[in-house]
């Protein structure tokens, strides 16, 4: 079983939403802050307050500065401190220090890779909205520590957390205006239009909400940890955490994070009562071609199922201009659709490809050694609804076994379809008889 985060972003993400979910899921903070303090960011202490949200509990992180003690009256909802282009004030960090200072701090180096990650992607989109370049994009000193708090606790803990798979719903987000120091400004904000905009897998859905839901810092946790942006994969919840938002809504402003436990690899549930198989996700992946040479299109079809296609195959196709092509699919575990399709877009001569979900039923399989009346060889036995099996032989075995015994190599199928063995049936090596291993 592989562990599985799931994000529910019903009321957006920020980055304080998302260090308050994941404590809320049962992470040490003491132990959090314990490695924050390893960085070189004076004046800040972490508090963890229990917030209501519509009738959900909710783990509240606020930042505060310990000159004070209190949050800054103009503190705005989440925490949406937008960097700025501007390097003249000596209270500003630029995003080579804070570059800098997370790399000196004593975090693990896969919790350093994901908060440099984050900044990175907080640091280019300010650059791209302000016509400058990462390295100029200067953060207010009080944004920087709550940004630098936030994504590095998130970073923090993620590594502790040790998640096989993270995946999120689309990011819903208001719409309306909000007000920086630039002025008002477009919800979604330019920032975090940016940073969906540069990662592919990203989903972004817009409200009638009018207020700002995602936060430029949300926005790049999101897409730096998420493999997947969709609906919640079939999985065995475990655990529930509630991060909150500082507004209050119409809808409980909380960000939801579950825990559970999904099967390995494509295997994203358990198998449903009386199907007599096993239900999981599936990505397809289409395309076609109509100016593809066969020798391209087998080419692909390897580089394809050595980077881990479940199946692919070709169909002919009425294309435009009445020319005649190939249509290509492909299936794949979710993680690796990104992958087979860049290999599609690549290796042939497409120009885009066409993805989607799809559940599937497969029955539940396993290996055995059997011995035939030509010989022993390895099948594939599957469980059939209800009850029974179904065997069927390795190929190249099969074969060769109807060379060498000069019978047709259906004489030798049809003997493997009878005469399966269990592999934990006692006297192995022995051959027993058609009628004691016939399915039932």
């Amino acid at each position: 079983m592989k562990k599985i985060l799931y994000l529910d972003c019903f009321s957006g993400v920020s980055g304080d939403m998302m260090l308050g979910a994941l404590l809320d899921l049962g992470l040490d903070a003491a132990g959090l802050e314990t490695a924050l303090r390893t960085l070189d960011v004076p004046g800040w202490s972490l508090r963890i307050e229990r917030r209501v949200k519509n009738g959900v509990h909710a783990a509240y992180a606020r930042v505060l500065p310990e000159a004070h003690g209190h949050a800054h009256p103009h503190e705005p909802p989440h925490e949406h401190r937008h960097a700025h282009e501007h390097a003249h004030e000596h209270a500003h960090r630029s995003h080579t220090d804070i570059v800098r200072i997370i790399e000196a701090g004593g975090i693990t180096p896969r919790a350093k890779r994901l908060a440099l990650d984050i900044f990175r992607r907080v640091a280019e989109a300010e650059a791209k909205v302000h016509g400058t370049t990462p390295d100029q994009v200067r953060f207010h000193e009080v944004g920087a520590v709550d940004s630098i708090v936030d994504i590095v606790g998130v970073a923090v803990l993620i590594d502790r957390l040790d998640a096989g798979r993270i995946e999120c719903s689309a990011v819903r987000d208001g719409c309306g205006f909000t007000h920086c120091q630039h002025g008002a400004i477009p919800v979604p904000v330019p920032a975090v239009m940016e940073i969906f905009a540069a990662e592919p897998r990203a989903r972004l859905l817009q409200s009638d909400i009018p207020h700002e839901l995602v936060t430029p810092t949300g926005a790049a946790i999101v897409a730096a940890l998420c493999e997947r942006f969709g609906p919640m994969p079939p999985m065995r919840v475990s655990r529930v955490g509630y991060g909150a938002g500082t507004r209050d809504l119409d809808i409980p402003n909380v960000l939801r994070a579950v825990l559970g436990e999904a099967e390995d690899g494509a295997q994203t549930a358990a198998p449903r009562a009386g199907s007599g198989g096993e239900h999981d996700l599936v990505t397809v992946i289409e395309t076609q071609a109509d100016d593809c040479s066969p020798e391209i299109l087998a080419y692909a079809m390897e580089r394809l199922f050595e980077a881990g296609a479940l199946d692919v195959f070709f169909t002919p196709a009425q294309m435009k201009k009445q020319r005649p092509g190939t249509l290509i699919t492909a299936l794949c575990a979710p993680e690796r659709a990104e992958a087979l399709a860049h290999i599609l877009l690549t290796e042939t001569s497409t120009l885009g490809v066409r993805l989607r979900e799809e559940r599937r039923l497969t029955l539940p399989r396993r290996a055995a050694r059997v011995e035939t009346a030509y010989g022993a060889l390895d099948v594939k036995v599957a469980g059939l609804p209800g009850g029974g099996e179904k065997a069927a032989p390795e190929y190249e075995q099969a074969a060769a076994l109807a060379r060498a015994r000069g019978v047709p190599l259906r004489a030798v199928y049809e003997a493997c379809c009878i005469t399966t063995e269990s592999p934990a049936a006692p006297g192995a090596g022995q051959a027993p008889s058609a009628r004691q291993n016939r399915p039932r």
